[in-house]
């Protein structure tokens, strides 16, 4: 009888509970979404407790041509999310003793022209390594850096290379460049002989039951439930792609962005939401790589500049007096964002596949939604 009558009020405050959430929150949660969306591309948010989801839900469709809806086998770019498992194939072969934070680049890369600048792999993890970005130096082709046009990491780097001279000191300042994450993949394939792909499918997504992730470094490659990404056809989006020959006119609606550029390293994963779920469980279990992987991949280090808050393609912050692990992701036609609050286990995840989703701020609003409902702590 005692246990029948336990029984039945945890079952009536799990269903207070999930009640609140569907009818008193549920529509502060879609004004956060506009859930006017459903014929437009859109969301996929979940709030993960205890390695559990105690909130997701999808707004909007992940291919407008056939309707397909957005859900949590849905499969995302997640832009520069993915730096933190480029972090995470360096903080395993640190481990295991095969590379050193003070290591030379120039060491590992043959073809690195920066020799006598003294750069270390902790530059690189760091983003303090005064390597120009590929962007900022021209292609030699008179084609602009688009995912329209074709290019690799090796194109990448041969327009950073090109550039001669660093920006500054190594260690002296700090400036976001993806090409640091580019040069830390070519580390990992010289050390363990395989491609990068290869290396993170069998050191991390296998063993941690990640089946529908991977390192998109074949345009040609297919990519089940994957989701098209959008852009909407304004005036500042459509004005430059006239001039350079790819459109005719401004038009209505959205346009579909093709990623024909496989880059990666500071970028290029596709994942889906179940999969990352597993791979934010690995900061609770410590599955893949235990306790010396997990302090390296929040180990923050200071240089001679004032931001000392960079991890392993993580940022530890904090957020109205609590702390915090954060990473925002941003590419043509896709916009992602994640927090963990390490205190309480929880970790907010929203992922979007168009361009000005701004899922940033969408996650703020659904912590602050939830945090003042008393759903979350």
């Amino acid at each position: 009888m005692e246990r029948l009558l336990i029984a039945c009020f945890l079952l009536i405050f799990f269903n207070s509970v999930y009640g609140q959430i569907n009818e008193s929150i549920s529509s502060n949660l879609d004004s956060v979404f506009h859930s006017n969306v459903s014929a437009s591309p859109g969301y996929l948010i979940a709030v993960i407790q205890d390695d559990e989801y105690i909130f997701q839900k999808s707004y909007g469709l992940s291919n407008l041509e056939h309707e397909i809806s957005i859900d949590l086998n849905t499969s995302f770019n997640i832009a520069s999310l993915s730096k933190q498992i480029t972090a995470a194939a360096i903080a395993l072969l640190m481990i295991e003793g095969k590379i050193h934070f003070d290591d030379l680049v120039s060491d590992y890369l043959e073809d690195f022209p920066f020799t006598e600048d003294s750069i270390q792999v902790k530059h690189l993890i760091y983003m303090t390594s005064g390597i120009n970005d590929y962007y900022y130096n021209s292609r030699g082709n008179n084609s602009d850096w688009s995912s329209l046009n074709f290019f690799s990491i090796d194109t990448a780097l041969a327009a950073s290379y090109s550039s001669n001279i660093l920006m500054y000191k190594p260690g002296s300042q700090w400036s976001y460049s993806n090409v640091n994450y580019m040069l830390l993949t070519k580390i990992v394939e010289k050390i363990s002989k395989i491609s990068f792909a290869e290396f993170v499918q069998e050191r991390i997504f296998r063993p941690l039951g990640m089946e529908n992730s991977i390192v998109n470094d074949d345009i040609f490659q297919v990519i089940p439930n994957r989701a098209l990404g959008y852009n909407y056809r304004t005036k500042d989006e459509t004005d430059w792609m006239i001039e350079s020959g790819y459109l005719k006119d401004q038009g209505e609606g959205f346009l579909q962005i093709h990623r024909n550029s496989p880059h990666y390293g500071g970028s290029g994963i596709y994942t889906t939401m179940n999969d990352w779920k597993k791979w934010i469980a690995n900061f609770s279990t410590k599955k893949l790589g235990g306790e010396d992987f997990y302090n390296l991949m929040h180990h923050t280090m200071k240089f001679e500049h004032s931001k000392s808050n960079d991890a392993f393609g993580l940022v530890i912050d904090s957020y109205k007096g609590k702390d915090i692990v954060w990473y925002e992701g941003g590419d043509w036609g896709y916009s992602a964002f994640m927090v963990r609050f390490p205190e309480s286990k929880t970790t907010i995840v929203c992922f979007s596949n168009l361009g000005t989703g701004n899922t940033k701020s969408k996650v703020w609003q659904v912590y602050d939604i939830l945090f003042e409902s008393g759903i979350i702590k």
